[in-house]
């Protein structure tokens, strides 16, 4: 038997409108092409309307208009935590959450409340940030009437203090960082038990309009950069290819196929990577093309 290539999809649901009508379009997709993804969910309060506050850094209005973001996300959902109140993610979007382990989905933790981790993770206390797995995990526990076995971080960002807390939860894997090969995290010189499972692949919203891209274009870019035989993670958000992108990522998904590329969830694909004996490494953080502001990368 050749060389194989699979890929893992990666579906981070970051708002009320991305669980409510992304996650149900996105499984009426993966359905017809017969293939299973993993489901990283967002439980808490959707502020998604003070993203705004990301204005004045480097690169984010250029992402906004490159991609038409009022479009992808939608008027409400950008005045959430604003001019409309927070609505809790969960309590209004249990029944798609249950819907996609009910379709043989691997079903997961993307976090509590998005927003505030990812533009204000390193001023936030311990205690904050312990607060906020802490509520997740209920959260999930809740929802599905077990424990989570893995968790990806918002925005692919970490730091010593969100690593350490995780690693309370003994997950099967975390996805906290960008990279190439899954690892264990070295924190204050101590390797970590929680396998790292990074992001490989650059998404959709990063390459889109970048030097002009067209969305047939940034599918065509991601077919060619799918390795044989390694670890390939491809991310996608249910606000997007749930939603006004959906025939891209349809689009996308026909093209997998027609590439003999096999799917498989992280939770599938775990236990082979742990058992290859993956090595212990520090994160550090660079810049993404197409991305505003920083990603931990690890490798």
């Amino acid at each position: 038997m050749g060389p194989m290539k699979t890929i893992s999809l990666r579906v981070d649901v970051d708002t009320l409108e991305g669980s409510l009508k992304g996650i149900p379009a996105l499984l009426r997709m993966l359905d017809r092409q017969g293939m299973q993804a993993s489901f990283f969910f967002c439980f808490g309060p959707d502020n998604s309307g003070k993203a705004l506050r990301r204005i004045f850094r480097k690169g984010f209005l250029a992402k906004m208009r490159r991609t038409g973001a009022g479009r992808l996300y939608g008027l409400k959902t950008m005045m959430y935590g604003t001019l409309l109140p927070a609505p809790v993610i969960w309590k209004r979007a249990a029944e798609p959450m249950r819907q996609a382990r009910e379709a043989g989905h691997e079903v997961a933790i993307h976090g509590w409340d998005h927003v505030q981790y990812h533009d204000l993770l390193d001023r936030k206390s311990r205690q904050w940030l312990a607060d906020w797995y802490r509520q997740a995990h209920e959260a999930f526990a809740a929802v599905f009437g077990e424990r989570a076995r893995g968790a990806v971080s918002p925005a692919w960002r970490c730091n010593d203090t969100t690593l350490e807390l995780q690693e309370a939860y003994g997950l099967d894997y975390a996805g906290d960082c960008r990279g190439l090969d899954p690892f264990y995290p070295v924190v204050r010189e101590r390797a970590l038990k929680t396998l790292q499972v990074p992001t490989t692949l650059p998404t959709l919203d990063e390459l889109l309009g970048l030097d002009g891209r067209t969305p047939g274009q940034v599918n065509q870019e991601v077919w060619g950069l799918i390795r044989e035989d390694a670890l390939n993670v491809y991310a996608l958000h249910t606000e997007v290819e749930g939603g006004a992108l959906a025939g891209t990522f349809q689009a996308f998904l026909q093209g997998l196929r027609d590439r003999g590329v096999r799917t498989r969830t992280h939770a599938d694909w775990v236990p082979e990577f742990k058992a290859a004996g993956p090595p212990a490494r520090a994160l550090g953080r660079r810049e993404v093309p197409g991305r505003a502001g920083w990603v931990s990368f690890g490798g």
